[in-house]
């Protein structure tokens, strides 16, 4: 399993882009807590779906996932399109990620 780009790490949290399941992950002591699958297009990184596993929901992990996905996405110049409505969520309440937005190209 190829793990690339470590995110936010306090706590025993780390958020990490695992590129062979192309997913973001959130780790907590080395336990998977939360996960946001996407696609690529080009740049920009289009999230469809972000999951908590049911025993460690209501806790706050897929919040902490998107903040840190997100301060990836930024280090990397990438951008994101939010199809997941808590993934748009998040971002549209958190104003310093509003500028990694992006829109699908054409024809998407």
């Amino acid at each position: 399993m190829m793990l690339e780009g470590a995110g936010e790490q306090d706590a025993g949290f780390v958020v990490f882009d695992n590129v062979d399941r192309s997913r973001f992950e959130l780790l907590h002591n080395d336990v998977l807590v939360s996960f946001a699958s996407y696609s690529l297009r080009g740049d920009v990184v289009v999230i469809p779906h972000v999951e908590t596993a049911p025993a460690h929901r209501g806790n706050g992990y897929a919040a902490r996932l998107m903040d840190g996905l997100l301060d990836i996405l930024r280090a990397t110049n990438r951008t994101v399109v939010p199809v997941c409505p808590f993934a748009a969520q998040h971002i549209g309440d958190n104003p310093p990620f509003h500028d990694l937005v992006a829109a699908l190209p054409k024809g998407e």
